[in-house]
């Protein structure tokens, strides 16, 4: 592209206007181009050149991150408290809690207590029956998954938390085999993250196939991520979870961390023992969901949107209710005589 200098010049700009673009173009490379202004996801500019028509932002990228509001942007503000952005609340909803949450005097306490509220289990018996159980990369184990809900739900925390790392790891594999035809047999965390990355970048070039050159394409992926998270809800998301999977579920073990021992190397291997936070269950189910959103991109019988609880899913909770108030209640008091385990 022999336009590219110019382009990221005019990137780097404050504000853009019609008249700079075309004046800039008249200057370094005494050419006319047609610049029309348009909103797609944020406001910018269409160029038409010679070499084809590319986009530019009215601001510059990094403005954007810093003043306009994405799930990205959300998940990071998240990432201390060590929960992927749930996707079946309203964002508006979620940047208030976790405002608050994080401006409390025990954030890590009130994000626990928020779980325990927000994720009910008319919610996981909703995405086991429309999402988990429908989703190519899931439905194998489906009775691993209900039996994990139930598990949970019965008090047995730690089985049910440790029960759905590898149908975790075995979802991620599937939906990159199956969508970037890769090793099915690849477990590398490097790997994974250089997955989800592709098949953001793969999703978000598709959807504007008509622009040759827009923020990044083609020479920083940092910044073509960026872009396509400000005008792709889809990539948005993606990445969110990208974000969730690299610096809290998969962070090295031997990071300084304060997620509460909420990590994979240390859960599966029992390197600690301070995973047992009964509200990790639904950390680690929230990230299943975000693999399922994944596979909705492609896979019509997931849907798209939260299509809410119904009746049946309301039955079934009200099964796993009863578990709760029959089973788990007595079941905490002799733990706790015993010595076994401290339930707050």
């Amino acid at each position: 592209m022999k336009y590219e200098k110019t382009l990221k010049s005019l990137c780097r700009q404050p504000k853009l206007s019609v008249i700079q673009i075309e004046a800039m173009f008249r200057k370094r490379n005494s050419v006319e181009v047609t610049v029309t202004p348009k909103n797609i996801g944020r406001d910018g500019f269409e160029i038409e050149t010679d070499e084809g028509v590319c986009f530019v932002t009215e601001r510059p990228i990094q403005f954007l991150n810093n003043k306009w509001g994405r799930v990205t942007g959300l998940q990071e503000r998240m990432l201390d408290l060590a929960i992927p952005v749930p996707l079946y609340m309203g964002e508006g909803t979620v940047v208030g809690d976790i405002y608050r949450i994080n401006n409390s005097d025990n954030p890590t306490s009130e994000a626990n207590l928020w779980l325990h509220e927000s994720f009910t289990a008319e919610i996981a018996v909703a995405y086991f029956n429309k999402y988990l159980s429908v989703s190519e990369s899931f439905k194998e184990y489906k009775s691993i998954i209900f039996e994990a809900i139930e598990a949970y739900y019965f008090g047995l925390d730690h089985i049910a938390i440790m029960s759905l790392f590898p149908v975790f790891e075995a979802g991620l594999r599937n939906i990159q085999a199956k969508l970037l035809n890769s090793d099915v047999g690849n477990v590398s965390t490097e790997q994974f993250d250089k997955g989800l990355k592709e098949l953001l970048l793969d999703w978000g070039s598709t959807r504007f196939p008509e622009y040759t050159w827009y923020p990044g394409k083609g020479y920083n992926t940092q910044v073509e991520i960026d872009f396509l998270t400000h005008v792709n809800p889809q990539c948005d998301v993606i990445n969110a979870f990208r974000l969730f999977f690299k610096h809290v579920l998969y962070k090295p073990s031997n990071a300084n961390t304060s997620l509460n021992g909420f990590n994979r190397h240390l859960v599966v291997h029992l390197l600690k023992n301070d995973f047992n936070e009964p509200s990790n269950f639904a950390r680690l189910f929230l990230a299943l969901t975000q693999i399922t959103f994944i596979e909705s991109l492609h896979n019509q019988d997931i849907p798209f949107f939260w299509p809410g609880v119904d009746v049946n899913d309301k039955k079934i909770g009200n099964y796993m209710r009863t578990l709760t108030e029959q089973f788990f209640a007595p079941r905490r008091k002799v733990l706790k005589e015993q010595g076994i385990c401290e339930y707050p």
